[in-house]
C-alpha cells in the first residue's frame, strides 16, 4: 500500500480501495461558498532627478583711442547646489500571502518532527486535488523513514476563513486513546490556525507549540476563489454524468456510507475549494471493487512534484489542460489527475482501465467546464 497519501485521499479510499486508511466519516452534504488565500505584492522603486545650473561671461568694453590692454576679471561659475539627501524608507515585514509561503520544510525541518515523535522522519506528501494556498494556507505531513508507521500532519491557515463552528473547537486536546491514529487538534495563534494530527495527544501539543509563535508571524491571508473555479453540484448530477458519457447504464450511487473528515476539509469544503463523490460500477471486473472516487479541487493545482514522485504518466483527457496516469496509485487501485483552467479533479478506482477513467474526467470537465 502506498503509505504517502494525504489524510483527504486516503480517507476518500478508506475500506475500499486501501488497506488501513483513515479520516472517513459518514456523509455529508456539500457545502459550496467563496473564499481564498493570496495577495500580490506590490514593489514601488522612486527615481530622484538631477539640476543643471548654467553662467555668462562678460566681454571688455571697446574704445575709439588707445588705452592700456584692459584686465578682465576671472568669472567664477555659480556653484550648483547640493542636493538634499533624501532618507532611505524603514524596511516593511510583508506577511506572505500564503503561510510560511507554502513551504513545509519552513513549518518544521524533519529533525524536529523526529525529536517529537521519537523516531526519523521524513517529510512525505502525497498527491491531492486540493491545494490549501487557495486559502492562504499549508498543508505538510511528515512519515517515519525507517519500519515504523508513525505519521503526523500539521496545517496552518488565516484565521479569517476558520468558520465558526470549526473555531469554536479551537485549544481543546483530544483523547487520542480513543481514536489515536485519526487525532486533531486545532488551535489559534495571532490571526493564524493550526492544525495538528498525529497518534498521541503529547505529538499533537509538542506539534502545535512548535509552530504556533512562527506561525502567528506568518499565517497567510484569504482572497476569493478564481472566478473560472468550479462550482461543483451535488453527487447525483456527477452520477448521471459519468452513466451518461459511458452509455451502459452501470454507475449507480455509491452503497457505502464513507466520507472524509477533519478540520481541513471541512475548511475546504465550506469555501468551495472541496468536494468529493463516490459512485459504483456495477461492469468492474469480477474481484474488483466497484466504487469509483472522484475529489474536486476548484480553485486548485495539481502538486507536479508529487505526481512526478509517484510515477506520474502524462496522457490525454478530452477538455483538459493536462492529465497524468498514475498505475498501481495504491496496492488496489490507479488514479488519474486532470487540471482543467484553475481547478484539478482525481479520479481513483480499480474498476476501469485507463481508457475509461480518462472518459469519466472527460465527461466531469465537460459538465463543469
Amino acid at each position: 500500500m502506498n503509505e504517502e497519501l494525504t489524510p483527504d485521499e486516503r480517507a476518500a479510499m478508506r475500506a475500499r480501495l486501501v488497506d488501513g486508511a483513515r479520516n472517513i466519516a459518514p456523509a455529508g452534504a456539500h457545502r459550496n461558498a467563496w473564499i481564498a488565500g493570496s495577495i500580490a505584492a506590490v514593489l514601488v522603486v522612486a527615481i530622484a532627478g538631477g539640476v543643471v545650473a548654467t553662467s555668462t561671461l562678460s566681454a571688455p568694453q571697446i574704445a575709439n583711442t588707445p588705452s592700456p590692454t584692459a584686465t578682465v576679471a576671472p568669472v567664477v561659475p555659480t556653484p550648483s547646489p547640493t542636493p538634499t539627501p533624501t532618507a532611505s524608507p524603514s524596511p516593511t515585514t510583508v506577511v506572505p500571502a500564503i503561510a510560511f509561503g507554502g513551504d513545509c520544510g519552513a513549518v518544521l525541518d524533519d529533525d524536529a518532527v523526529s525529536a517529537i515523535v521519537g523516531v526519523p522522519m521524513a517529510l512525505s506528501n502525497g498527491v491531492s486535488s486540493q491545494d490549501a494556498g487557495v486559502l492562504g494556507g499549508v498543508r505538510c505531513q511528515w512519515r517515519a523513514t525507517g519500519d515504523g508507521h508513525q505519521a503526523v500532519g500539521v496545517s496552518v491557515f488565516p484565521w479569517e476563513v476558520v468558520p465558526a463552528d470549526i473555531g469554536s473547537q479551537a485549544g481543546v486536546v483530544p483523547d487520542c486513546a480513543l481514536d489515536g491514529y485519526s487525532c486533531q487538534y486545532i488551535q489559534r495563534f495571532g490571526d493564524a490556525a493550526v492544525t495538528v494530527w498525529g497518534s498521541t495527544t503529547a505529538q499533537l501539543t509538542a506539534l502545535a507549540d512548535a509552530v504556533g509563535e512562527r506561525a502567528a508571524l506568518s499565517p497567510g491571508a484569504g482572497r476569493p476563489l478564481p472566478a473560472a473555479a468550479w462550482t461543483v453540484p451535488e453527487c447525483d448530477v456527477i452520477r448521471d454524468t459519468i452513466d451518461l458519457a459511458r452509455g451502459r447504464s452501470d454507475i449507480v450511487d455509491h452503497r457505502g456510507d464513507y466520507y472524509p473528515y477533519g478540520f481541513d476539509w471541512d475548511l475546504l469544503v465550506e469555501h468551495g475549494a472541496a468536494a468529493y463523490c463516490a459512485v459504483d460500477n456495477l461492469s468492474a471486473p469480477e474481484g474488483k471493487t466497484t466504487v469509483v472516487d472522484v475529489m474536486f479541487g476548484p480553485g486548485s493545482s495539481p502538486d507536479l512534484d508529487a505526481i512526478s514522485r509517484y510515477g506520474g504518466i502524462r496522457t490525454d483527457v478530452a477538455g483538459a489542460d493536462a492529465a497524468w496516469y498514475l498505475p498501481d496509485f495504491t496496492s488496489t487501485a490507479s488514479l488519474l489527475v486532470v487540471q482543467s483552467g484553475p481547478n484539478t479533479l482525481s479520479v481513483g478506482t480499480q474498476s476501469m482501465t485507463e481508457e475509461e477513467m480518462a472518459q469519466v474526467g472527460a465527461a466531469v470537465i465537460a459538465a463543469l467546464g
